[in-house]
């Protein structure tokens, strides 16, 4: 059976990041399946599951969580894993960056794990923003305080963690 790769995005950086576990994972041997979460109907049909969200407010979108509240008792019989995408958990705003990143990071593991208890791992990456949508006086604002704008993924990153899930997986099969 495939390993499911799924997501909801805001603005296609979530999308991104997915394609890329994905193709991570295929070039391990894995079958894949990528596709958003309203587009997938059940997940009985695969060997795990990875699901990721972009995060606004400290919140995954709202696609993410019905998905979670619908395949809840499915998630727990598979192994499963989630990212998020969201504030940069380092360097940007310096210490408070930080410290707001690793606040965000705990709310979302805390919803996922009352859902998913087993949930193997979760991870925060850091997005993509062109700050486009923050209204000028707070664009202002951050841009004083240290923050930045753009493309903050860490490929690297991203990965190395799907060549974790990949090594974990070929544990469990075998």
């Amino acid at each position: 059976m495939p390993v499911l790769v799924t997501y909801a995005t805001c603005r296609g950086s979530t999308r991104e990041v997915a394609d890329r576990i994905a193709q991570r994972l295929y070039e391990h041997g894995f079958a894949v399946d990528c596709r958003p979460v309203d587009h997938v109907f059940s997940v009985e049909n695969y060997s795990a599951v990875i699901l990721g969200s972009a995060v606004h407010s400290q919140h995954w979108l709202l696609d993410a969580v019905k998905f979670l509240d619908v395949e809840a008792m499915g998630l727990q019989l598979k192994p499963f894993w989630a990212f998020s995408m969201g504030m940069a958990p380092g360097g940007v705003l310096g210490w408070i960056g930080g410290r707001l990143a690793k606040k965000e990071r705990k709310s979302i593991e805390d919803g996922l794990r009352a859902k998913v208890p087993q949930m193997k791992d979760h991870r925060l990456f850091a997005g993509k923003d062109d700050g486009s949508s923050v209204p000028s006086p707070l664009h202002s604002v951050y841009k004083c305080l240290g923050g930045r704008f753009g493309d903050l993924r860490d490929w690297s990153e991203i990965d190395a963690w799907a060549d974790e899930i990949a090594k974990q997986l070929h544990v469990e099969t075998t």
